[in-house]
């Protein structure tokens, strides 16, 4: 079997693993911060505080992996050392929990390196790496959200009980075994780079990458108005299920749509271009969240809950910047966009915990929705980097 399938493998296995627990903590979150607070404000801090913490460490975690010239042990220690810190949470206060979680996602971060990774097994098939290793995620998505409402009930939401111990240990034992399944992993041999500090800056094609970082902010930003409040906007509909596994619910929906589109996202980028995956995912992004904003009939927000529009930003948006950079500076590219895509998703959630607070939940959709026509506007202006015909890329 050739290095690169192997090692495209250990790509997939530890991306299934470590979405299994972003799919089962997203419905679980806010719900358990509320229950355990009743307060909004809180809310918004525990879905916006970890998103700041990852703004640095993208980038850092992607310098790092170029400067020592291995992804595959950066995510590996760090993976470990996030995915202990899940055993503290169940025993933690509000104020813990936050403090926890922060410096948690902090390490577990470095998992964004798994797209660099794909990008450099199969260098002329890059959207399609990166759609199969998102098809994958979507996969993780749908089981963890859907294992959420099993794990934890709303009616157990409650500091140091059973159902709240058994979900974090198991958290962390996923993230664990997520991060250590990249130790056999083969890598491409990179030298270790020698850089000062202007070298850690410089890097790719830079007015390409400032536009697709751009991008990578605006629609994270729109998004996260509505993702980071959506459990508790929820609980308002007429859905006579627990709270918990409502969230679940949607969440799976979602990831199973996306575990479709996310194939079909790479294959669209490998053969008419990044650039207009990237603005089709804008412009539906629009129509989403002004078509929710309009409706309160479960069935039509589930429908447009589950279209996967995620998939085609995320492919196209790293499939890009992927483009722009040389495989030796590709941590750093990457772990930029990243970087854009969690102070995007910050900002919006601080944005939407306020106006949770003020009970304004009903303007969450066409504010979402405006800040997305912004973010399509931007895309217009990227260029295109697929390079069609014979090309030698290492």
């Amino acid at each position: 079997m050739p290095d690169a399938v192997r090692t495209y493998r250990h790509v997939l296995l530890a991306a299934g693993l470590v979405t299994v627990i972003n799919g089962m903590l997203y419905p679980i979150m806010a719900l358990y911060m509320y229950g355990i607070s009743e307060d909004f404000f809180l809310v918004g801090l525990i879905t916006a505080l970890p998103f700041l913490a990852a703004v640095p460490m993208s980038f850092a975690w992607g310098t790092i992996s170029d400067r020592i010239g291995s992804r595959r042990l950066v995510m590996a220690v760090s993976g470990t050392v996030g995915g202990g810190l899940f055993f503290a949470m169940p025993f933690a206060g509000t104020s813990e929990l936050i403090l926890l979680r922060l410096v948690q996602v902090a390490f577990t971060t470095s998992f964004v390196l798994l797209n660099a990774v794909a990008t450099e097994c199969f260098p002329r098939r890059k959207g399609t790496s990166v759609g199969n290793l998102a098809l994958i995620g979507g996969i993780g998505q749908a089981v963890g959200a859907l294992a959420a409402g099993f794990l934890l009930p709303s009616s157990d939401m409650l500091v140091g009980s059973d159902a709240v111990t058994l979900m974090f240990s198991v958290a962390g034992i996923i993230t664990i075994a997520g991060a250590l399944s990249l130790l056999p992993m083969k890598e491409r041999r990179k030298k270790p780079l020698a850089m000062d500090f202007g070298g850690v800056l410089s890097f790719g094609r830079k007015r390409e990458i400032a536009v697709v970082a751009c991008v990578a902010l605006i629609l994270p930003l729109a998004g996260y108005i509505v993702f980071s409040v959506f459990p508790i906007y929820l609980k308002g509909l007429d859905i006579h299920w627990d709270a918990t596994m409502v969230a679940g619910v949607f969440t799976a929906l979602s990831a199973v749509a996306g575990i479709f589109a996310s194939g079909i996202a790479g294959r669209a980028c490998d053969r008419h271009g990044r650039k207009w995956v990237l603005v089709g995912s804008g412009a539906a992004y629009v129509l989403v969240w002004g078509l929710m904003g309009m409706t309160v009939e479960p069935v039509f927000v589930a429908i447009l809950w589950a279209v996967p529009v995620w998939s085609f930003f995320t492919v196209s948006a790293i499939t890009m910047v992927s483009d722009l950079t040389k495989p030796a500076e590709r941590g750093r590219g990457i772990g930029l966009v990243n970087s854009a895509i969690n102070l995007g998703g910050a900002a919006g959630s601080i944005l939407a915990g306020y106006l949770l607070a003020r009970e304004m939940v009903d303007n969450i959709f066409f504010l979402a929705a405006a800040v997305s026509v912004i973010g399509m506007l931007v895309a217009l202006l990227a260029k295109e980097t697929l390079v069609r015909g014979p090309r030698i890329e290492s």
